[in-house]
């Protein structure tokens, strides 16, 4: 498997890939009209939007094919991270989530990372270190989320909580920025 940042001219196979995915796993846990609103977030122009924005998007690959997907909007917010569902519990949302996390230490030196949890993923975020930040939400849109938070450790610190951050990510991170 192999993880790098995403281009925009892979924006239409990242939607594709997030949207089944958000039909399989968080349909059914909306209110009329979240899956369609949840969808349009989803869509090429979208992704293509969220890219140009400074949005940083990896993408995991087997054999050229999307298995995961991480996006975090700076400067500390989890956007979306997806894994296939035959592949979920592989270790890949793991090093997603460990590219992210580094990306958000080494760029933003942000304490503190956010996410609004799908209601299906509240399980994987905890193993992930992420805790409850106040009561489920249901936005205007229908769409259905549990605010989570974690904290990072400071930028001087060694220690690793729950052992997501490995060194490999961040000398990934500092390969793509031309450092190594």
């Amino acid at each position: 498997m192999k993880i790098r940042l995403a281009e925009k001219s892979e924006a239409e196979a990242i939607s594709r890939f997030v949207s089944e995915l958000a039909v399989t796993h968080i349909g059914s846990t909306l209110q009329v009209g979240g899956l369609e609103n949840l969808l349009r977030s989803m869509d090429v122009e979208s992704t293509i939007t969220r890219m140009t924005d400074g949005f940083p998007h990896w993408v995991a690959l087997e054999g050229g094919a999307i298995v995961g997907i991480a996006v975090v909007k700076p400067p500390s917010h989890i956007y979306h991270l997806f894994v296939r569902s035959d592949r979920q519990r592989s270790g890949i949302g793991r090093r997603l989530m460990n590219e992210a996390l580094w990306f958000i230490s080494d760029r933003s030196g942000r304490a503190t990372v956010t996410v609004n949890s799908s209601l299906n993923a509240v399980d994987a975020y905890r193993k992930f270190g992420f805790r409850n930040a106040g009561d489920e939400v249901v936005d205007g849109a229908g769409v259905r989320f549990q605010p989570m938070s974690r904290d990072l450790p400071s930028r001087g610190s060694r220690s690793r909580p729950n052992q997501t951050m490995e060194p490999t990510a961040s000398r990934r991170l500092k390969r793509l920025k031309g450092e190594l």
